[in-house]
């Protein structure tokens, strides 16, 4: 990109121009203005009022290195190293996935379930990532007891940062759910939930380049073969480290999510409720234990 301005609101306009045919036309408008409110700490309205504002040397050239990553298609959060989630701002990199808002209405619902709970609770979170969904239960549940694992340390390692610098105690731990003899040695919960990989190839030919091409495909993918793998495995380890009356909360790919509740049914699950997310999608599914445990009420 040949710079020959340094003015914000031209520097704008030059970038959506570089970039017009590679995304949807409100895509890279939100792109562009994320970015530069990133960079300048202003907000969009600021920005429309600032559009004259001269940008330094120093900001031209993260934009210029940044305009080269995003035609590659990657995510516009690992350019800037940061996801919001729940209101919470979450540092984000290739070893972990970007936090979504479908992921935000599974925490929602688990914190107005636990509204009527009685005791103390002690949750569970597979496969962390970034940790978003760990810490912003902690952050709204303060006295709860919050465990967090994850079979890739690099992801270990960005939840453990968030969760410092968010302020929040959560146990991570590194841990491979599908290994049954080491997932033995965990303790029991009241609370478990997972928003485990669900993406098989044939979806993924269907999936935007700046998803398949760089967010990690450890925490996506599961074979054509089996995949309600990490269903399965985290359904039977649930069945036997939930507390009585615990609650499995899971987030689901809209295709599969009536086959994991079948799973759960199969595993002796009861009270199993299937939930749309904002977009009339089937994303997210409960299941309860049958036996009388935790004090829930209505």
């Amino acid at each position: 990109m040949e710079i020959r301005t340094a003015e914000l609101g031209e520097l704008q306009a030059l970038m959506k121009k570089e970039l017009v045919g590679l995304y949807p036309a409100e895509e890279l408008n939100a792109i562009v203005r994320s970015l530069f409110s990133h960079l300048t700490g202003l907000t969009a309205s600021e920005m429309v009022l600032e559009k004259d504002r001269k940008m330094s040397e120093s900001e031209i050239h993260y934009l210029q290195r940044s305009l080269k990553r995003l035609k590659k298609f990657e995510p516009l959060q690992y350019i800037t190293a940061v996801a919001w989630f729940h209101g919470l701002e979450f540092k984000v990199n290739p070893a972990v996935l970007i936090p979504r808002p479908e992921t935000e209405e599974l925490v929602e619902w688990i914190l107005k379930d636990l509204n009527s709970a009685d005791g103390t609770i002690k949750i569970l979170d597979i496969g962390t990532g970034s940790g978003c969904i760990a810490i912003s239960l902690k952050k709204k549940l303060p006295k709860a007891e919050v465990h967090a694992i994850d079979i890739s340390q690099e992801a270990l390692s960005v939840a453990e940062e968030n969760a410092d610098r968010l302020d929040a105690e959560v146990r991570f731990r590194r841990a491979d759910i599908l290994d049954t003899e080491a997932r033995s040695a965990l303790p029991q919960y009241d609370i478990i939930v997972s928003n485990p990989p669900y993406v098989t190839p044939a979806d993924r030919k269907k999936m935007m380049r700046n998803v398949t091409d760089h967010e990690p495909s450890l925490a996506l993918f599961v074979g054509e073969d089996d995949p309600l793998l990490f269903y399965r495995e985290i359904i039977m380890f649930s069945a036997h480290h939930l507390e009585k009356g615990g609650r499995l909360y899971l987030e689901c790919n809209e295709g599969n999510a009536k086959d994991v509740a079948v799973l759960l049914n199969l595993n002796g699950f009861a009270d199993v409720e299937l939930r749309k997310d904002m977009q009339g999608k089937l994303r997210m599914v409960l299941g309860v234990p049958p036996s009388p445990g935790l004090r829930w009420t209505k």
